[in-house]
């Protein structure tokens, strides 16, 4: 194949190791850019009592980050649990799950455990019904919060020293009545010194839009917000996956795979993926990467992508003519997420002018930003202040620049620090 003296067993192990674009990341060395949330994590658990929720955009790398905590500081005789909630998830749903998967072993390990434990017996709450059920290797149906707290109490002890659990995707859980009972959750484990941690993730712009204000368990949570990478791990990413194949990633492939993935970790490993995949795939020996190999990557990771976002775009674009496509694109091309309605039109000018055709004069620019809100056109921008417009998902706009990359759009730079301009067209022969 194209890369000298790799197998391709060894190129795709190569893969495996250093780029993650469909699973979570649980090693800190492949946690790129995450050192200090990560740092943070492993102080909030130190405290007895204190668990964690990571909140943030959609896709910013939070599960990863959940992940890598947890198998960090689960204790080594079990692997930490991991849940994730969806739109019918109630709370004594997951605290069934919760224990179950906490006692999912020999039950014989239960006695032994109720014979060791302090004050040797079970928690005061649970009725001789329950504490059958459990002897047997079965959680009964639980009723009550008192029920939920000693039975999770008893089982935790049976799993190890030090459970770790995981509860994704929070934020499907809509009922506000289910989030408070959360948050009692989290206070009694906290009063009651019960030996385990629980590590939320939601999407969401605060703590308070996940978990709303509960009277007193926001002091039992330590509350970690997740943005989007800076420019320097995407970077890393980068080379560290080109390394591991023994391939050079030439300067501007690096930087636009850096700046049209919008710091969103997936589109990082996946373009990033395809680019390696396309140079493996090139018929002529390759030391160095050529444009051809970049446009190819961004091809495949389009077609590629998440058919989630693609359906958010095409609703929002393709049955309405071509006129509303390089609007999209016109909001995308800055490094700000939320920009004036004024700046837009000059990017949209300048796009059209360049590559396309006559711009749409101011008046009707307006009426397709405007209809871009509406669910009609799939909700895909909002206003968030006169004459502000930004994308309702920013994860959305990663996948707008992807499009427009794939269109031989060159938007503008994604860092307002990152010192470098690329001057030459990528298309332009080296």
């Amino acid at each position: 194949m194209a890369i000298a003296g790799l197998s391709r067993a060894e190129f795709e192990a190569a893969l495996k190791e250093n780029l993650s674009p469909t699973t979570p990341i649980r090693s800190p060395e492949h946690l790129h850019g995450r050192a200090k949330k990560l740092e943070d994590i492993r102080r909030a658990l130190v405290q007895p009592g204190r668990h964690v929720f990571i909140y943030g955009d959609r896709g910013v790398g939070k599960t990863s980050l959940a992940q890598t905590a947890a198998f960090e500081h689960q204790s080594s005789s079990q692997s930490p649990i991991l849940l994730g909630c969806d739109p019918s998830s109630t709370f004594y749903q997951v605290a069934e799950d919760l224990a179950s998967r906490l006692l999912k072993q020999d039950p014989t390990l239960t006695k032994q455990t109720k014979q060791k434990k302090a004050g040797g017996g079970w928690a005061p709450f649970l009725s001789a019904e329950a504490q059958e059920a459990i002897e047997t290797g079965r959680i009964p149906k639980l009723k009550s919060m008192n029920e939920v707290v000693g039975i999770i109490d008893h089982v935790s002890q049976i799993h190890s020293e030090s459970p770790v659990v995981v509860i994704d995707e929070f934020e499907r859980i809509q009922d506000q009545n289910e989030r408070a009972l959360f948050a009692d959750l989290i206070k009694q484990l906290g009063d009651q010194s019960i030996p385990i941690k629980l590590i939320f993730c939601g999407v969401g712009s605060s703590l308070s839009e996940l978990l709303d204000t509960h009277h007193s368990c926001y002091r039992y949570l330590s509350a970690i917000e997740l943005e989007r990478l800076p420019i320097g791990p995407r970077l890393e990413i980068i080379s560290g996956a080109s390394r591991a194949v023994s391939l050079q990633v030439e300067d501007t492939t690096r930087y636009r795979i850096a700046l049209i993935s919008d710091g969103f970790p997936h589109y990082i490993h996946l373009i990033t993926e395809k680019l390696l995949w396309e140079v493996f795939g090139d018929p002529e020996p390759i030391a160095t990467t050529q444009p051809r190999h970049y446009l190819g990557a961004v091809k495949a990771a389009v077609l590629d992508i998440e058919p989630r976002l693609r359906s958010i775009y095409e609703r929002s674009v393709l049955k309405y003519g071509d006129d509303y496509e390089p609007v999209l694109w016109a909001v995308a091309d800055h490094h700000e997420l939320k920009r004036r309605s004024t700046d837009i039109y000059d990017s949209y000018r300048r796009i059209m002018l360049s590559r396309i055709g006559e711009p749409l004069p101011r008046e009707k620019f307006n009426t397709r930003m405007n209809l871009l809100k509406r669910p009609t056109h799939g909700s895909i921008l909002k206003a968030t202040r006169q004459g502000w417009y930004e994308f309702t998902e920013a994860v959305v706009r990663g996948y707008v620049r992807l499009r427009a990359e794939d269109r031989g759009v060159q938007l503008g730079i994604e860092h307002p620090l990152e010192g470098r301009r690329l001057t030459r067209p990528l298309l332009e022969p080296y």
